[in-house]
């Protein structure tokens, strides 16, 4: 996805993996890779439903509305169902740094949640358990 200057919006390269309807869950993680059906990857990455994509701005300050947005919606448009929650995984830095983009996710009635990277796994595995599609991004 591009904008008017044709700068990339979009920090996802490449798929890097899939996982089997219902399926995912995050079996172990560190600061550097999570695992996932015993399979490494490192991080940052980007869960999409069950599609995996290698994230490459390292840098989770670099995260602002635009993007968030941008990519809650091509992923509406790629995923069978609707995702009903974006979950930002921070494995370094302060999500106080966040505030900002957390508030006008508010406003702009996107469902995001920003936590600790460890809290985001959990959370993931628990919300792929319920059958919830999640949007991930862990850094």
């Amino acid at each position: 996805m591009k904008d008017k200057s044709n700068k990339q919006l979009l920090s996802l390269t490449y798929k890097i993996g899939e996982v089997q309807k219902d399926l995912l869950t995050i079996s172990s993680y560190s600061d550097t890779f999570i695992k996932i059906e015993s399979k490494r990857y490192n991080l940052p990455l980007c869960i999409i439903g069950n599609n995996i994509f290698q994230w490459n701005d390292k840098n989770y300050l670099n995260l602002n509305l635009e993007i968030v947005k941008n990519l809650f919606d091509d992923s509406n448009r790629s995923v069978v169902e609707s995702i009903e929650v974006i979950v930002i995984g921070l494995s370094s830095g302060k999500i106080n740094n966040l505030i900002d983009l957390k508030n006008k996710s508010m406003d702009a009635k996107l469902p995001l949640e920003i936590m600790k990277h460890d809290a985001a796994c959990r959370t993931i595995n628990i919300l792929s358990m319920e059958g919830r599609k999640i949007l991930a991004i862990i850094i």
